[in-house]
């Protein structure tokens, strides 16, 4: 179950057959989200709006906090709250024929385990609440204490009576553990085989080519990478940086590091391309750019980037510190490097530019990605749910045999 007409783009894939998709109406509570989708219906060019002026910058910036202050007010637990009259009510509609074994939500947004919760209450089902990002202990947390502490209220009320959670590293579910003395799983977030290109593109020019494709987050720099090419002195014209992203603030950021170690003509920053078209060029590309937390309270947070690039079988140039789960699997799959220090960055991208000199970068060996599938990631989720629900029916045996 599910809203209808979300504002995310619509390249894609959506692989549930439809007549087990239920898609309901919803409100949008949140002025920035339909914001972004007119931007995104209007085709129009985040790079080109950051070429303008300063003052388009500027007239973004405002508008962006003056939109913060609005959702923090009424998007409360989040942009998602329109969905929930609606989500409930056919839900309960759905349970007066149907009654599942267990119902699971997927966060974000918690608006999802909003919904499981009272459903469980009403119909005694039991739940499973899925965070792919954790609720109010994510340190991307945007608002304010008072919100915060609402909502940590709002979050416990919630999660309390789950019979059990799912989350994507070992360190994100032990703090779970931790604070509600659930079951709880780890599934990673994967990767699809059948999204890539079947044959990757050759390039004949000696150009080392990196890419990133997706969002920016400022507290991720690629500052060390600069600095790296600054050091290659002459050789570093053999190097091209390729950014795709819709990330205003981000652009602006990784354009200024740039500027600031005198190699922004290294860097081509082009607007966002379709799902399908981002695994093409992650595929096509010498090696793939992965910018990672500077903060170390994220060491037990992935980036659904990872899976694909380790799905693209193409070498991670790692930016950042290299004490979290992250790094770790690029380690223990040598799937590639991850490294601060602009040094130790020169040097691999000296020996990935002999690579190319002597005929190519091959392909990660498929060992790199072996077990990372979504398919398989989802019998991890299949084997968790039955046990839960075999424990429940155990119990409820036992209960009524005393």
């Amino acid at each position: 179950m599910t809203a209808r007409n979300l504002p995310y783009p619509a390249d894609l894939p959506f692989e549930v057959p439809s007549e087990h998709v239920i898609a309901t109406p919803w409100v949008d509570v949140s002025m920035p989200h339909t914001l972004a989708t007119r931007l995104r219906r209007h085709r129009s060019s985040v790079v080109a709006l950051f070429d303008k002026a300063p003052a388009g910058q500027m007239q973004y910036t405002i508008a962006s906090r003056l939109l913060d202050a609005y959702r923090a007010l009424v998007a409360f637990p989040d942009d998602a709250i329109g969905w929930f009259p609606f989500g409930w009510n056919e839900a309960q509609r759905l349970l007066e024929r149907w009654r599942p074994d267990v119902i699971v939500a997927s966060s974000a947004p918690p608006t999802s385990l909003l919904i499981a919760n009272v459903l469980h209450r009403q119909y005694g089902v039991p739940w499973v609440g899925e965070l792919r990002d954790l609720w109010t202990d994510d340190h991307y947390y945007p608002y304010s204490m008072w919100r915060r502490v609402l909502e940590t209220w709002l979050e416990c009320r919630t999660l309390r009576i789950a019979a059990g959670l799912v989350t994507v590293s070992e360190p994100l579910a032990r703090a779970l553990r931790l604070r509600y003395n659930l079951p709880t799983e780890v599934v990673l977030n994967g990767f699809d085989p059948a999204d890539y290109p079947p044959m990757r593109p050759t390039r004949a020019d000696p150009q080392l080519t990196i890419v990133y494709t997706g969002a920016i987050y400022l507290n991720r720099r690629a500052a060390p990478l600069f600095a790296a090419l600054q050091r290659l002195g002459a050789r570093a014209a053999r190097v091209r940086v390729t950014v795709y992203s819709h990330s205003i603030s981000g652009i602006v950021a990784i354009r200024s590091e740039a500027q600031q170690y005198g190699v922004e003509h290294l860097l081509d920053v082009r607007d966002a391309v379709p799902h399908r078209e981002a695994l093409a060029q992650q595929r096509a590309a010498d090696v793939l750019l992965l910018l990672l937390w500077n903060d170390p309270r994220e060491r037990g947070v992935y980036t659904g980037k990872l899976f694909e690039y380790l799905g693209a079988r193409r070498p991670i140039l790692g930016i950042g510190p290299a004490d979290n789960v992250a790094a770790d699997l690029i380690r223990e799959r040598r799937a590639g490097m991850v490294s601060a220090d602009p040094a130790e960055i020169a040097g691999q991208l000296t020996r990935w530019l002999d690579a190319k000199e002597r005929g190519g970068i091959p392909d990660l060996p498929a060992s790199a990605s072996a077990g990372l599938s979504r398919e398989e990631q989802t019998r991890r989720l299949e084997a968790f749910l039955e046990r839960l629900v075999g424990q429940r029916e155990l119990s409820g045996e036992q209960s009524q045999d005393a």
